[in-house]
């Protein structure tokens, strides 16, 4: 299966579990996605590794910064976006709405460092960050991901940029987004879930660099799924099977 050269089909979460990791390695191989991003704050991240460097198919890797889930890796001193156990508590990371402290600030681009470099420090060739959620896009957190992409250099994933109905919503994604790229740090030119890519592309025409969002698993009887969407991943394979039949 051969990906148009101006789509960027991403699988995210790799390192979740030990299903995600197969689910996303399958889809390499038979050409479903060029790009994953991973999360390198969980349990399984040792084994992630080992399945990057033992699989030269898994390529275009960025790291997944992960503020909803788990604990963070670092000393994390703002105790006020974690539960009583220590985890990071989404209802509080993902706030609208929030405006960090310098100290707050300071804490969260320590813990974001530490994601990255965990996986430069294992020889994987980081190219681009993202974030659990979408956390990144937020107001409290997104020039922190640039300064980070900056520091780096890498590439960030866009917020999305379709209109979703909500006309503040995409006048605010569309200022951050408009930043990004007069820093010459996005990822691609456009981002979009694989519904509103395949509603906006029947033809298979893609005029400009687009990002679509996949999240690879197999699902108890084995079948490729899309665990955010369940037939997000299908569907984009029937639309890659198309491409193919029609010689595009």
């Amino acid at each position: 299966m051969k990906i148009p050269h101006n789509i960027i089909a991403t699988g995210d979460d790799l390192g979740l579990n030990p299903s995600v990791n197969k689910a996303i390695l399958y889809c390499f191989e038979h050409g479903y996605i060029n790009s994953t991003s991973f999360l390198t704050s969980t349990e399984y991240f040792d084994e992630t590794v080992e399945l990057i460097h033992s699989n030269k198919t898994i390529s275009n890797i960025g790291v997944h910064v992960n503020f909803a889930s788990g604990r963070p890796i670092t000393q994390f001193t703002q105790r006020d976006f974690l539960d009583n156990e220590g985890n990071w508590d989404l209802k509080k990371t993902n706030r609208k709405v929030y405006f960090l402290s310098a100290d707050a600030k300071a804490t969260f681009m320590k813990e974001i460092y530490a994601q990255i470099d965990k996986a430069v420090a294992a020889n994987i060739g980081v190219l681009h960050i993202d974030s659990h959620y979408h956390l990144h896009t937020l107001p409290c957190f997104w020039r922190l991901f640039l300064q980070a992409a900056q520091r780096y250099k890498l590439k960030i994933r866009l917020a999305q940029t379709y209109y979703e109905g909500n006309y503040i919503k995409y006048l605010y994604r569309k200022r951050i987004n408009d930043v990004f790229k007069s820093e010459g740090s996005q990822y691609s030119n456009y981002f979009e879930s694989v519904n509103h890519f395949l509603k906006s592309h029947e033809a298979g025409v893609v005029n400009s660099l687009t990002e679509v969002m996949l999240h690879p698993d197999f699902d108890e009887n084995g079948k490729l799924i899309d665990h955010f969407d369940q037939n997000s991943l299908p569907d984009w394979v029937n639309y890659l099977e198309n491409l193919k039949l029609s010689g595009l």
